[in-house]
């Protein structure tokens, strides 16, 4: 059964990739958005349960994200921007367990999200364990999610608890490198991981060193820009942060990644920010934010976004 789900995986990501063109600017605002703002409220961001980690479409009019009601498992929902408004959300057919980091590539060709539900002969033997699934666009749909094989996906050992070996958000920039955050046993923090996929299978995956000097400073749930520019991820508890969890960028340079700078008061602030995100032209960035309660405890997430341009992301630079 695993062997033939790795085969499948492998035959699916060994077809070559074009990136769609699109003619058509999706404008999800009637103006700039120059301060962070609840994304469709009442619609895609509730007040009453968890939404968080968007993806789009490459068209950029279907948005999949997680949705959580108190004390309930998430799981990913999917809604259309028709005439200047998005649908009434709905779950997705392919959601039937704890699922969540939606990510759809760049050419609209994979699907990948994380997910609770077990791997076929790989049994979870830690506390709380969540991997990384891949679908593919076929005329029909998104084809029956298979899980990504080792060295991508390790399944937690006897005694191991969350976040180790925990993986979840799956991303390219460019339909060839992968990036994945993840806990390695003995490790100090949650640090990023980069592979790629060539001639049948992922390269072993490398760490990305630099961002920070401190290596107890967890690097997790990371994307890059459209244009490839920009690294950004969430961390907790970094001295230069707000406060809790906030959001760091890293600006690409001809030796790598740049040591990461906070994102700034646009977006950091003494409640937590999390699950960085760019709508597919790079126009807007999104995030997620809860209202801090203390005590390690918050209000639900929502989704919130502003224009990319407002961070102004090569002055925190300078």
């Amino acid at each position: 059964m695993m062997t033939k789900h790795i085969v499948y995986l492998l035959a699916l990501l060994a077809v070559g990739c074009t990136t769609p063109k699109t003619s058509e600017v999706v404008v999800y605002a009637d103006g700039p958005v120059r301060e962070a703002t609840v994304f469709a409220p009442g619609i895609i961001s509730t007040d009453t349960h968890s939404e968080f980690s968007p993806t789009f479409s490459p068209d950029g009019r279907t948005i999949y994200f997680p949705r959580r009601a108190p004390e309930e498992k998430q799981q990913i929902y999917v809604s259309n921007f028709v005439d200047g408004s998005w649908t009434p959300p709905t779950v997705a057919a392919f959601s039937t367990d704890r699922d969540e980091t939606p990510y759809i590539t760049p050419d609209g060709r994979r699907f990948f999200f994380g997910s609770e539900r077990p791997i076929p002969g790989r049994p979870n033997l830690g506390g709380f364990d969540m991997n990384v699934w891949m679908m593919e666009a076929t005329p029909t749909g998104w084809s029956t999610p298979a899980p990504l094989p080792s060295p991508i996906n390790e399944v937690q050992q006897e005694g191991e608890q969350w976040p180790t070996a925990n993986n979840n958000l799956f991303f390219t920039p460019d339909n060839e490198t992968y990036y994945f955050t993840t806990l390695q046993p003995g490790a100090a923090a949650i640090q990023l991981f980069q592979t790629t996929y060539r001639q049948g299978s992922f390269s072993p995956p490398t760490r990305i060193t630099g961002l920070f000097d401190d290596p107890q400073y967890a690097v997790y749930s990371a994307v890059v820009s459209p244009d490839g520019r920009y690294l950004v991820f969430n961390s907790y508890g970094v001295p230069s942060g707000a406060g809790g969890e906030d959001l760091f960028v890293s600006r690409r340079t001809a030796a790598g990644w740049s040591p990461a700078v906070p994102l700034g008061d646009k977006v950091n602030s003494p409640d937590e920010e999390s699950e960085p995100r760019f709508s597919r032209d790079g126009r807007y960035f999104f995030f997620t934010r809860a209202e801090n309660l203390g005590n390690y405890t918050y209000g639900e997430w929502n989704i919130m976004y502003l224009d990319t341009e407002a961070l102004g992301l090569d002055q925190l630079f300078d």
